[in-house]
């Protein structure tokens, strides 16, 4: 993400224009204590990480499990397909138009480079491994986390390499965005919830389409199929397996664990099922595998996924085989070792899979290994960039979406209401129904400013850092709220807000949660939040309407607008077209839609699941009509500044709604760059 670089000049610009010192600083407090200006006593950094972790502990205590063995089947199901629906995969099989590229013959066993489709241009790419003789033979899908080589990484090699010789057929496929894949992107899968797919299920496709093309081989014996992989690729094991039954024995490595204290923390977007905690945990998942043979493979001293959260998942897993009357088809093997796929792990793999898809309890030893360099292209098999990407998946999916909901202005505004809920529901996760609780810390004036420290605690472990700020000996009722994903601390100082505050409005400045005094890796805060269901884009804008509560009613205000700036423009927007009580609404630099032909640079919060289902921004825009809406400065894709042709076509539709809803006059769209 491009994100200083925007930031160092948008600030720039903002100064420039609106930041001017208070007169007569040397009477009050100095510039620097003004852009300083805090209300907690000390940063409250670890309050998003601790409110996660209280999520995450009621949803897995909420969680209803298996305790008589007549129950696991049924239970068993509801989770399978919750699972299938949050992976956001739609499972239509398509052609592989698999290929062979090149063909080698190495010391006990042949190598095909090969190139799959798993969707219409979507390129996979691996290597065959294949063992000397007719067959059918067992086959493994060797699967990888985050390797920097992808399938050309030694360890991938070394574990196909010596299953084909010991007779097994190993298909080792890139990652997407990774080795053959590099140009698809991998991290753009952040942007994937908001069309209704997500990473973790563009991962399970290619896998599912990676076991068609093993079945499709007569070398392979469809019915003795394994999968393994560490880390990620362990993750991806786990899905495989509990969703496609073709898999008939699986070894996740340094991947097993419980969602608990850290929920997502380390991780990457694809291992984050959206929601996945409303109706599982790891452990749970594992389960769908029973009663095929599993083994859990974990480093003693991974600091990744510790210890203690693969054997917590083994505890829990062993009760359901168990039930299931299979115990001896799952187990843990520990070694002494940090986070990786080292060659003990691989052995006791090897062991495994010779047991259950060879009926052999003989050890398969690593030896005499002739590896390609990481680097060689003997193992690639695309020359150049080909095929879809990511961002064409995205895009193409976005344009059917925009399609499928195109409305007139008149049925639009029929539906807003019905808009609403699902926005809350199933974008959202839904609001939290808490009583708002808003503590004063003390208040002082400076520079003719009267600050009132306010802490809005809007959720159990959420407190919302506030300044309310007013014209000393003035009592107006009407008060606009400040957003900024800077923070609050520097309204006191900007030239806009002296101006709302001459004109006779109060201003509430806040930090909504993990910005300010709160602050917090947007990147975890996403990943928690699709984890745990409830997006962080609409924790913020829940912050903002709990705000909206406190001003209204204890507050004493009859009424509220709503300022925001960058992304919080976007917080802005959604807080008003979700409550009517909001007046008015003035962005400066929002992002003008989340559909693109190339990509994004927006912060990784702008996405939540399913968003494009039902709106786009300027959609989101029309449901603020009739009230007044000036948008200035949009932005695009890449934090560019619209032209205002540009940005008058972009925000087309709002302007329709406006109109025929008879106030054209309270929308605007103000560009000052130049086309």
């Amino acid at each position: 993400m491009r994100r200083r670089g925007w930031w160092r000049s948008y600030l720039r610009r903002a100064e420039a224009v609106s930041f001017s010192p208070p007169e007569s600083l040397s009477r009050g407090r100095s510039l620097l204590d003004l852009l300083e200006l805090k209300v907690l006593p000390r940063n409250y950094s670890s309050m998003l990480r601790d409110h996660f972790a209280r999520l995450a502990y009621e949803l897995d205590a909420s969680l209803t499990r298996p305790s008589r063995p007549e129950e696991v089947e049924g239970w068993r199901r509801r989770v399978r397909e919750a699972l299938w629906d949050a992976m956001g995969v739609e499972p239509e099989r398509a052609e592989l138009n698999a290929r062979v590229v090149r063909r080698r013959r190495k010391k006990g066993y042949g190598v095909e480079n090969i190139v799959f489709e798993s969707r219409p241009g979507f390129l996979v790419t691996g290597n065959l491994y294949l063992p000397e003789g007719e067959g059918p033979f067992p086959a493994i899908l060797r699967v990888h986390g985050h390797y920097p080589r992808g399938k050309f990484q030694a360890e991938v090699q070394a574990s196909a390499a010596t299953l084909a010789r010991a007779g097994f057929v190993v298909l080792a496929v890139d990652m997407v965005g990774y080795g053959d894949r590099w140009f698809q992107g991998h991290r753009e899968g952040v942007w994937l919830p908001a069309i209704g797919m997500s990473l973790p299920g563009l991962l399970l496709w290619d896998n599912i389409r990676a076991l068609d093309y093993l079945e499709s081989r007569r070398e392979v014996d469809p019915e003795r199929i394994g999968v393994t992989g560490s880390s990620g690729g362990g993750t991806q094991t786990m899905y495989l397996a509990a969703l496609d039954d073709r898999v008939k024995a699986a070894v996740p490595v340094v991947s097993a664990e419980v969602f608990e204290d850290q929920v997502a923390s380390g991780r990457c977007y694809c291992e984050c099922v959206p929601g996945i905690m409303r109706f599982a945990n790891v452990s749970d998942v594992l389960a769908l595998i029973a009663p095929r043979p599993l083994l859990l493979i974990c480093g003693i001293h991974d600091d990744v996924f510790p210890v203690l959260r693969a054997r917590k998942a083994y505890l829990r897993l062993k009760r359901i085989y168990e039930m299931m009357g299979v115990a001896d088809r799952v187990a843990l093997y520990e070694v002494h070792t940090g986070h990786g796929y080292f060659r003990e792990m691989r052995e006791a793999m090897y062991r495994w899979f010779n047991r259950w898809l060879r009926g052999e309890d003989e050890p398969i030893e690593e030896r005499d290994l002739d590896l390609d360099s990481e680097y060689s292209p003997s193992l690639s098999c695309l020359p150049r960039p080909e095929g879809e990407t990511i961002a064409t998946l995205y895009y193409r999916k976005a344009l059917e979406l925009a399609k499928a909901r195109r409305a007139s202005p008149e049925e639009w505004i029929q539906r807003v209401g019905e808009l609403r809920v699902r926005l809350i529901e199933d974008v959202f996760g839904g609001f939290p129904e808490e009583l708002i609780h808003v503590r004063s810390l003390g208040k002082e004036t400076l520079n003719g400013i009267e600050v009132e420290k306010l802490a809005i605690r809007t959720e159990l472990d959420i407190i919302v850092p506030a300044l309310l700020l007013r014209r000393s000996k003035e009592g107006g009722r009407r008060c606009r709220v400040y957003l900024s994903p800077r923070g609050k601390a520097r309204a006191p100082s900007l030239g806009i807000v002296r101006s709302w505050l001459d004109a006779g409005y109060a201003v509430l400045a806040l930090d909504y949660r993990g910005v300010g005094e709160t602050a917090f890796s947007e990147e975890v805060a996403v990943k928690n939040s699709l984890v745990l269901g409830r997006h962080v884009l609409g924790m913020r804008v829940y912050d903002v309407i709990r705000a909206i509560d406190f001003l209204l009613g204890e507050a004493g205000f009859s009424e509220v607008e709503l300022y925001g700036e960058r992304e919080a423009g976007f917080i802005a927007l959604l807080a008003a077209a979700l409550d009517e009580r909001v007046k008015a609404v003035h962005t400066l630099e929002m992002p003008a839609t989340l559909v693109s032909r190339d990509g994004f640079s927006y912060p990784p919060s702008l996405f939540p699941p399913n968003i494009l289902r039902y709106a786009d921004v300027p959609e989101l825009a029309a449901m603020v009509a009739p009230r007044p809406l000036a948008i200035e400065q949009p932005i695009g894709p890449h934090l560019e500044l619209l032209p205002q042709e540009e940005a008058d076509e972009c925000f087309e539709f709002t302007r329709y709604v406006y109109e025929c809803l008879g106030a054209p006059h309270n929308f605007s769209v103000i560009s000052y760059a130049s086309g």
